[in-house]
């Protein structure tokens, strides 16, 4: 006997983030996840022949649920990333494909498919048979024998690897520095961030290890604790000795699952063409059946579709009866137009949408734990629920809970209110207002539905809600994000809830100064009173859907379904859990130099003064121009529309470079007072008084290219080039037995260019790791690069960057402080030697007036909608803009790719890092002291291949990564 046991479940989501978005084209119904499995499924059977070919085979898959290992340890998997919203409705068509194959298809409630394996795999081994494993989980690798009656098969396609890779004891021992029989010990010291199995604190794979084969065994190790001379390893070990022992009950698989078939039932059948192409043919998998009915010789046109099949819903999740309704008859009416099934499906959806009347009248107040219920019972039944958190304030690290509003049907919303301090007709407030549930109790009881990968939650704005939540112990899993949506499909257009709402469905929405007032008399939401806070949130989560329903058929309509699954919506939770941690500040160093700052700026003050022949408001522009321009008579002065003298920060900086001393000291006095406010009297202002640490808010909707912003406070504009900006990254500090990394992109926008532009001469630069920009300047000016002079260099470095966002001659004379003749001469000749570099622009230029829009190597669009505008300024703007667009937006892509790549990479390695934060092209971890060097290689590995296998960059792309105590050591 052979018995070859499938890891369905891997093999799913191998096969969705392995291949593009894929929709059936008679209704939008996600398909491309079952095409993959089929092709793979197929493809293995074939690879198998031989004295390899099974003789028995199943697919084993997890079922829905909870499993027994939740009984003991509530936490486990608890924040497992949410299954993508498209990848939902192809869970059941995958067991269906199994079936048509003619190959069993298992799961068991309250069982995972490992455990099953383990039972089988026991079973056919005791029955002297050998089993084949298919799967890369490290989980399953404990089953491995050294007799080799049981292997493990990885089919995943791996660089310089051959297709198949058997895994034996060689290979676990290289995994885990273990025997297989150890491999659970090793699992219990180090724990597993993805299934939330806690280990032991601070213990890595190699630790781990270590200690397994100097004491045996986790039991012996525990007994014998107190015998281990590191002290931090001995204490963890003490401390954590129970937590050890739960770990190794969850990762231990169990054997004898009391599964219900036989293994006799697992015999290998023959491939019935009566089972495999009816299904194929409801899943219009024309390519597929063509071929597979040639190998089988048979006419995949002889059987017709499978009708249940067939008639599955066109929703990533289902949309109720109605509107499936609603949307069918639309689509009848648009038939005869031009335009795909897709397309018209979403257009269908639109129409749908808004003819649906609204009915505030219809919302309900969620008052007791019946009432919550019928709600958690409507949004199984519905498949998804439309839900939005209320709190007190707009940051969701300090703000308290208030309320959930949800949404199941356009029209039928209700609030569930929790934390009101002011009930009906009581004005002055007080204690908590009448007639709400126990929070915990509330939240005990939506724990399970926000947990529940079958069913969909939509946001607005999600990652304040999975920030805020969290909070609570609330898990969130399977979401979409209207915000995110909106944001994928037509860049930062629309920001607010209020005006996606006016746009798409006509109706704005009631604003929440409405209800909370501004300015001084401003309230909380928390003293709103019931009704009327009922209304507006159940109003909000009504539109949520709303907008859901016109946006989501949008993304397959115009080819940006990779762009949000695979970035957009993936990053959201990343960055609340960022944001979640924040980073630690010192209060003393912040004072140092707050004194320091103070200081110089009032030398600066009475310098000024001394200069000018006056005293003067320096931070008064008004002032400052009549001094410049009336009283000292300055050439070069233009005057606002007020009537006023400019004198903003280039009107000072060219007056500055033509040697005017009052100009430099306004410039460097603006800048310190500047640090000041910004940072040193305001970052302790910033300090969470329950976490001690300052956390930061991530905007990723906000920015045309995909950049992110950082808000209140703004980390991302700290000066790192000066040296009073780098005296204020001494004060970011790790936590007390912590250590930072910076790990930074390397002339990231610059290999971009390089690459979209296909300069050959930067590319061999890049590819031979040479000076970029010395290699410029002696390409440029003739110099050798051997002892090139430092201002010779740097000019080169301002052209290098300059040319990426589309610099003139007079921008780059001012920054270089020369002759604009000379500037001009510099760029013509820059053209000169890099012509492809000037063939790129001018495409760029053609491009966007004929578009309208360009576009990043990872499919994000990015409109500009005056490409063609009446006003030269305009245009001149957008010519610049579609340059840089593309090399910007495509490595802002690479690091989001990154950050979504990080944690789960971080975790399969066994390492403990936290990250805390992104500043442009560089990211922030925290870790324990002492495993910065296990950290910094995984974290170069998972940024250097972040564009792969989406995009291959034919220059490479080089990290750089440093440890310390503070953030401008590390950087």
């Amino acid at each position: 006997m052979h018995l070859l046991l499938v890891d369905g479940s891997g093999y799913i989501f191998r096969a969705f983030h392995a291949l593009p978005p894929l929709n059936r084209k008679s209704d939008g119904l996600p398909v491309g996840c079952v095409q993959g499995f089929c092709n793979m499924l197929w493809k293995l059977m074939e690879d198998l022949k031989g004295e390899d070919e099974p003789t028995h085979m199943a697919v084993i898959f997890d079922a829905k649920g909870k499993t027994f290992r939740d009984d003991f340890y509530a936490e486990y998997k608890a924040h497992r990333p949410p299954a993508p919203p498209e990848l939902v409705p192809q869970f059941p068509l995958t067991r269906a494909a199994t079936r048509a194959y003619n190959i069993e298809s298992i799961e068991m409630e309250g069982w995972e498919a490992d455990d099953i394996i383990a039972t089988y795999a026991c079973q056919a081994r005791a029955a002297g048979g050998k089993v084949t494993i298919v799967s890369s989980d490290k989980d399953l690798m404990q089953l491995v024998e050294p007799d080799g009656s049981i292997r493990l098969l990885d089919t995943i396609p791996r660089p310089g690897q051959p297709p198949l890779r058997w895994i034996g004891v060689e290979e676990v021992l290289n995994k885990f520095g273990v025997t297989p029989d150890k491999v659970i010990d090793v699992q219990a010291l180090c724990g597993d961030s993805v299934d939330n199995v806690p280990g032991v604190p601070g213990i890595g794979v190699k630790t781990a290890a270590e200690l397994i084969n100097t004491y045996g065994n986790l039991e012996t190790l525990l007994e014998r604790a107190g015998e281990i001379k590191q002290n931090a390893r001995r204490e963890k070990l003490i401390a954590n000795a129970e937590l050890a022992r739960i770990s190794k009950r969850l990762v231990t698989l169990e054997q004898k699952v009391p599964v219900e078939l036989e293994l006799s039932a697992l015999a290998r059948q023959p491939v019935e063409p009566g089972k495999l192409f009816p299904f194929l043919k409801a899943m219009e998998f024309v390519t597929i059946s063509k071929r597979l009915g040639g190998l089988l010789n048979a006419d995949p046109e002889a059987w017709e579709a499978d009708p249940a099949l067939a008639a599955a819903p066109a929703s990533p999740v289902g949309f109720n009866n109605e509107a499936r309704a609603e949307a069918r008859a639309a689509r009848q009416e648009a038939e005869g137009r031009a335009g795909s099934p897709v397309v018209l499906h979403a257009a269908a959806m639109h129409e749908a949408t808004k003819a649906i009347p609204w009915t505030p009248e219809n919302y309900e107040i969620i008052r007791d734990a019946a009432h919550l219920q019928r709600w958690i019972d409507m949004a199984y039944r519905e498949g998804l629920v439309a839900t939005d958190a209320e709190s007190t304030g707009l940051d969701n690290q300090t703000a308290d809970l208030v309320g959930i509003s949800f949404a199941t049907q356009p029209g039928n919303g209700a609030y569930l209110p929790l934390g009101h301090t002011q009930g009906e007709g009581d004005i002055f407030g007080g204690g908590k207002a009448e007639g709400q549930m126990d929070t915990r109790q509330a939240l005990d009881m939506l724990r399970p539905l926000f947990a529940d990968r079958s069913i969909l939650k939509i946001f607005h704005n999600a990652k304040y809600d999975l920030g805020l939540l969290a909070r609570y112990d609330v898990a969130v899993n399977s979401y979409d994000d209207t915000l995110l949506l909106s944001y994928s499909l037509d860049g930062p257009q629309f920001n607010t809830m209020s005006e996606l709402a006016d746009h798409w469905l006509g109706v704005p929405g009631q604003s929440i100064k409405d209800l909370i007032g501004t300015g001084k008399g401003q309230k909380t939401f928390a003293q709103v009173d019931i009704p009327a806070a009922a209304r507006y949130a159940a109003e909000d989560s009504d539109m949520t859907l709303r907008l859901w329903r016109i946006l989501k058929p949008r993304l397959a309509a115009e080819g940006m379904t990779t762009l949000y699954e695979t970035i957009e919506r993936p990053l959201a939770p990343v960055l609340a859990r960022m944001e979640g941690r924040g980073i630690s500040v010192d209060r003393q160093i912040l004072a140092r130099l707050s004194g320091d700052f103070s200081q110089r700026a009032a030398a600066l003050e009475a310098e000024a003064y001394e200069l000018a022949g006056s005293n003067f408001n320096l931070g008064s522009p008004k002032q400052l121009g009549e001094i410049l321009f009336d009283r000292m008579g300055l050439e070069g002065g233009t005057k606002t529309k007020t009537g006023a003298w400019s004198t903003g920060a280039d009107v000072l900086e060219d007056l500055a470079a033509k040697g005017v001393p009052l100009a430099r000291t306004i410039v460097d006095w603006r800048q310190l007072t500047k640090l000041m406010g910004t940072y040193t009297n305001a970052l302790p202002e910033y300090m969470n008084a329950r976490t001690g640490r300052v956390h930061t808010t991530y905007s990723q909707h906000s920015v045309l290219t995909g950049r992110l912003s950082s808000n209140d406070p703004n980390l991302q504009n700290i000066p790192v080039r000066t040296e009073d900006g780098r005296k204020i990254r001494t004060a970011f500090v790790a936590a007390p037995g912590k250590i930072l990394i910076s790990a930074d992109y390397s002339q990231i926008e610059l290999r971009v260019l390089a690459h979209i532009a296909d300069i050959q001469a930067l590319k061999d630069a890049f590819e031979e790791g040479l000076d970029i920009h010395a290699m410029t300047a002696s390409e440029m000016f003739g110099v050798p690069v051997e002892g090139m002079p430092s201002d010779v260099r740097r000019r080169a470095k301002a052209i290098n960057f300059g040319i990426i966002y589309g610099i003139s001659a007079f921008g780059l004379a001012n920054q270089l402080g020369i002759e604009r003749s000379v500037a001009g001469d510099y760029i013509k000749t820059y053209f000169e030697r890099f012509p492809g570099i000037k063939d790129y622009m001018d495409e760029q230029r053609r491009r966007v007036k004929i578009d309208g829009y360009v576009m990043t190597l990872f499919g994000r669009k990015i409109n500009f909608p005056n490409a063609n505008s009446s006003h030269a300024a305009e245009r001149s703007f957008v010519e610049r803009a579609s340059i840089n667009a593309p090399i910007q937006g495509t490595a802002a892509d690479i690091i989001r790719r990154a950050m979504i790549r990080m944690e789960p990479e971080l975790q399969k390695a066994g390492i403990e890092a936290d990250m805390l934060l992104q500043v442009h092209d560089e990211l922030i971890f925290e870790v324990p002291q002492g495993t910065e060097n296990d950290a910094m290689p995984v974290i170069k590995r998972v940024m250097e291949g972040a564009a792969e296998p989406a995009v291959r960059l034919n220059v490479p792309i080089q990290v750089d990564a440093h440890a310390a105590h503070n953030w401008d050591e590390a950087h």
